[in-house]
């Protein structure tokens, strides 16, 4: 059986090992020294593997290297990720196999030598310069007439060591930060890149390359958060599902930058910007799109997945050339929800999961564990954030509803998706007093089914009587639910506490209403505005108040 080399099979990258073997090869995985990438990191993504490939080590000498892998015979060789561009590339050289030419690489992994190269071939570029000291980069600004600037590493991945700066002053502290510290790949930053700041939108254009001809695989927009330290921190990334005035002449431009690079064999993945000028690329990235992108989910979304793709660079140039003018027609609307971490902290739980589990369009969920603890840093970068909601429906206005919701909890109600412990733990000696079932029930006009829902078994005329151990013994469809546990919540953290709500919640027939009291949103996270919250996030209307109904949370189905 013929072989196929990927060198670094991570993130997205791990699909390659999968679809090679769906093609009848046999993948071999090769392990580049000082991949940037942590052996944990490295560890989860081959817990993802499907079968076992074949693993090796980048050797310390080249040719050792060379050897091995001309042991194996592979009939090609290709990056999975960006700290196997380079070594993927060397090797496909030496040994005869489609791939890009080696005295491009510069411009397919520096971030200075892809603009220039931009620029040689005529089309717009950003103006930029490598400089080593703080009082270089600022005299670059002066000479260039630069008021504001973008401060990052030469190398680097993720917005990692990215800094946007307003003033001189704010490039002169992040050249100061960046210099000297341990950059993406492990090494040292010994210079940093400072360039003109573009301000626009921002987008992702992937696109495929066999024997330099080029297609579009998939756009994407995304926004990002400028920090008060001056970093820049990713919040979404949404597919694009129908072209707009622009698109077109932005995906024009990313395949004359393929050519301005030298792009032959193999995928790019580039980050632009649109301003009021047009497109302009920020960057490229000559590997497989990131944030570790499952086959199962790109393909409800795009009917292909990247990786398949890249082998067809590779190993299927027919198949390439009559697929590369199929109309562009997404089939679902794809989202990625980064979570922005908001300080240092000790996550005691994930109640994440819980939110997650209760929106139409979560398809998978990359936060932690969901009842581990687990420490955080504040989120500076890509590599820093929370972790991921993998977001998918056909519906666009479901993603983009629940995408809102995630946002305004990550905002004012981050205890709901990370939680330190705290944010109950001070009622519990509150000392409510507990409204009376009877009266509650004649205040809110309560007829029909109804469902009660407390810490200690009682009967009350008119209604069904459950506690969280009964709950189940009620069936779906009530007309009223009131939730009145106390005790209960403050016995069970913060994942049980929600999940317990949200089942009771789901008691009530469409177009009933859910009826949570003070006493019972007193002892809850956020109280009246966090009880509130949980009802929109299980698909359940706020109503509003009438006279005689005080210091009540009602929601309709």
């Amino acid at each position: 059986m013929d072989h196929v080399l990927i060198v670094e099979a991570v993130s997205t990258g791990f699909n390659l090992v999968e679809d090679v073997a769906r093609r009848g090869y046999a993948p071999v995985v090769m392990e580049p020294l000082g991949g940037g990438f942590p052996v944990l990191f490295r560890e989860e993504c081959y817990k993802l593997f499907y079968r076992k490939p074949v693993i090796l080590r980048e050797q310390e000498n080249y040719e050792d290297t060379l050897a091995l892998v001309k042991s194996y015979a592979p009939v090609a060789v290709m990056p999975g990720s960006e700290s196997g561009v380079v070594l993927a590339n060397r090797l496909a050289a030496d040994l005869g196999l489609p791939g890009n030419p080696i005295s491009k690489l510069p411009a397919m992994t520096e971030k200075d030598a892809m603009q220039e190269a931009l620029k040689q071939a005529g089309i717009r570029y950003i103006n930029g310069k490598n400089v080593s000291s703080p009082e270089e980069a600022v005299s670059f600004c002066r000479e260039n007439g630069l008021t504001t600037a973008v401060v990052k590493p030469v190398h680097s991945a993720g917005s990692v060591g990215v800094y946007l700066c307003d003033n001189l002053e704010e490039v002169e502290h992040a050249v100061r930060e960046i210099l000297g510290a341990e950059g993406f790949y492990g090494s040292t930053v010994r210079e940093v890149v400072v360039q003109e700041r573009i301000v626009g939108t921002e987008y992702i254009v992937n696109t495929a390359s066999c024997d330099g001809v080029h297609r579009l695989n998939s756009i994407l927009r995304y926004k990002k958060e400028k920090t008060a330290e001056g970093r820049y921190i990713y919040d979404y990334a949404e597919t694009i599902n129908h072209l707009e005035p622009g698109h077109s002449e932005l995906i024009e431009y990313a395949f004359q930058v393929a050519d301005a690079i030298g792009f032959r064999y193999g995928i790019v993945h580039g980050e632009y910007m649109i301003d009021e000028k047009g497109p302009v690329l920020i960057e490229v990235n000559c590997r497989p799109m990131g944030c570790s992108m499952h086959a199962d989910y790109l393909d409800p979304i795009y009917g292909h997945h990247e990786t398949d793709i890249l082998l067809d660079c590779f190993l299927d140039r027919e198949k390439f050339m009559r697929e590369r003018n199929a109309p562009y027609a997404p089939k679902a609307k794809g989202m990625l929800k980064l979570i922005m971490v908001p300080k240092d902290m000790e996550a005691e739980s994930h109640p994440i999961w819980t939110i997650a589990r209760r929106l139409k369009s979560t398809y998978r969920i990359a936060v932690g564990d969901e009842n581990s603890v687990a420490e955080y840093v504040k989120t500076r970068d890509l590599e820093s954030a929370g972790g991921i909601i993998y977001m998918l429906h056909e519906d666009e206005n479901v993603v983009m509803k629940e995408l809102h919701l995630l946002q305004r909890l990550e905002r004012d109600f981050f205890q709901f998706l990370l939680s330190e412990g705290t944010a109950r733990r001070w009622f519990m000696d509150a000392g409510v007093p507990t409204e009376e079932p009877e009266e509650l029930m004649k205040a809110c006009g309560c007829s029909g089914a109804v469902l009660l829902a407390v810490d200690e078994p009682a009967e009350i005329p008119g209604a069904q009587v459950v506690m969280p151990e009964t709950l189940e013994d009620a069936h779906m469809g009530f007309d009223h639910v009131i939730i009145a546990y106390q005790k209960s919540l403050l016995s069970i953290g913060d994942p049980a506490c929600l999940k317990l709500i949200f089942d009771t919640m789901d008691k009530v027939r469409p177009g009933g209403r859910v009826i949570i009291p003070k006493s019972t949103y007193r002892y809850m996270a956020y109280e009246r505005e966090g009880a509130e919250m949980l009802m929109l996030v299980n698909g359940i209307s706020i109503t509003a108040p009438v006279p005689g109904q005080k210091d009540l949370v009602i929601g309709t189905k």
